[in-house]
């Protein structure tokens, strides 16, 4: 299956995409500001925004599903009346710092919206909130929130491959800390900053960055993505004030890289930003339930040992998964004892696969993860961490890898190895599995769904129908 399904119109580079190496002295900050300000949207190809309109239509429709949470209209109430031309789900009209909060948060409350594995890093649930929020509030045209989109995203995985999985493996929340950075850079294009004013908002962003990976299971996870999207636009509106950052803010002892991540700075044959797109290469994971990525390979594992067992579900005695340390090291609890903690529980996740073939949005409630049923094959789950998934190059290559084996009462196991479930870069959803997605969402949310064509609608009006219409 072709990763998109595009008119191959190439282009060519201009000088202004600086497409320089990332050389070991320099300061990133100033790297990342000098090319921000100065990429052209004719300088991205075709195939790369096709992937970053993917990427945005995705998140619209997690965001417009999101606005059924509780947390977040409750959270949007308090923005109900400002006054404004960004709008927020759940209808309202107010200032983009309120939009993109309200936003962000809705974007990943459900888990649902993609990943990027350079750095482990939820990207466009931060990236879009607030550049679209700016977008609105500038009046701005589709190509230039689609440039800003872009700008942000390879700004985002570009650091959090500098930064290597290490981040993210010391227990710092890459998504807060990459994701907020790359922002800045593309809303600081937005407002139209320089290239000093760029590197000085990128270094602001980059001394504030270090969110810890204990809010996992809670609601300040999604929460604190809404709070780093509005961040990043107060700190690029503080650049275009004239405030000024350290440029030096990743490199010095007391920088990023020193206190964040053991001073690992992996810059030597990192590919330039313009000569490989990552929003293309390695691409997005785009979700088919929504839960961690890290238990997507269980579930789809589960639901194939489960369609094809031939004794039933009552004689399953045991359920081991297998797993490598990255997947451990996410789904951290076993035995979870509310919605936002299932999110991050491989039993939890296993039970909803072998039972419905997937995790479905409805069963992230309390009265699912209460049913017998689901607590009955919770019970019979145990992980463990495997040594052969957990070295090279199976971790290199299966990141987020699965083997589940059922164990029957007559002593028969049956196992299923997942490498990379269905949504993962290299098993991309097509363009009609994204749109469907899309109106899954939108049916959450009580909306009617959306004919779609993915290479020709505007995204920035799409964006504000549904948000519109989600208004109670």
């Amino acid at each position: 299956m072709a990763l998109v399904e595009s008119n191959k119109r190439s282009r060519k580079l201009t000088e202004t995409s600086l497409g320089t190496e990332f050389a070991a002295g320099e300061n990133l900050a100033e790297h990342f500001g000098a090319w921000a300000s100065k990429l052209s949207f004719e300088d991205v190809p075709e195939d790369a925004l096709i992937c970053a309109r993917r990427a945005v239509l995705d998140t619209i429709g997690v965001i417009v599903a999101g606005g059924q949470h509780l947390g977040v209209q409750a959270l949007a109430a308090h923005g109900a009346g400002s006054g404004g031309a960004s709008l927020a789900v759940t209808g309202i009209k107010t200032d983009p710092i309120t939009a993109a909060t309200c936003n962000g948060m809705a974007a990943h409350v459900w888990d649902f919206d993609d990943n990027s594995y350079t750095g482990m890093i939820h990207g466009s649930a931060i990236i879009l909130p607030a550049v679209l929020a700016v977008a609105q509030s500038v009046d701005a045209s589709e190509k230039d929130l689609l440039q800003a989109f872009v700008i942000g995203s390879e700004v985002s995985y570009a650091l959090g491959e500098i930064c290597t999985h290490s981040h993210f493996m010391q227990g710092w929340w890459a998504t807060g800390s990459c994701a907020l950075i790359g922002t800045v850079a593309g809303v600081a294009r937005l407002l139209g900053l320089n290239a000093e004013q760029t590197a000085n908002a990128i270094g602001t962003a980059a001394v504030t960055a270090g969110i810890e990976r204990a809010i996992a299971g809670t609601d300040a996870k999604p929460y604190l993505v809404g709070n780093v999207a509005g961040q990043a636009i107060t700190l690029a509106r503080a650049a275009q004030a004239g405030l000024t950052g350290p440029k030096d803010a990743f490199e010095q002892k007391n920088g990023f890289f020193s206190l964040l991540n053991q001073g690992i700075s992996k810059r030597e044959g990192i590919c330039p930003l313009a000569e490989r797109w990552r929003v293309q290469s390695p691409g997005l994971l785009f979700k088919t339930s929504p839960v961690c990525s890290a238990a997507h390979a269980a579930i789809e594992a589960a639901s194939l040992l489960t369609r094809e067992a031939t004794k039933p579900l009552a004689e399953v005695v045991a359920i081991e998964a297998e797993v490598p340390k990255l997947v451990s090291a996410s789904l951290v609890y076993d035995r979870p004892v509310n919605p936002q903690q299932a999110q991050f529980s491989l039993p939890y996740s296993v039970a909803c696969a072998m039972l419905h073939g997937s995790v479905r949005l409805q069963d992230l409630s309390a009265a699912e993860l209460a049913d017998d049923a689901k607590q009955w094959i919770m019970d019979r789950v145990t992980t463990r961490i495997c040594p052969e998934l957990s070295a090279e190059p199976m971790a290199s290559d299966f990141p987020e890898s699965t083997r589940v084996t059922f164990k029957y009462a007559d002593g028969v196991s049956r196992t299923h190895f997942c490498g990379e479930a269905f949504g993962m870069p290299n098993r991309p959803l097509s363009n009609g599995d994204l749109i469907r997605k899309f109106n899954e969402c939108l049916n959450f949310a009580g909306l009617a769904q959306h004919e779609i064509d993915l290479q020709t609608v505007d995204l920035l009006e799409l964006a504000a129908k549904v948000l519109w219409e989600t208004a109670a």
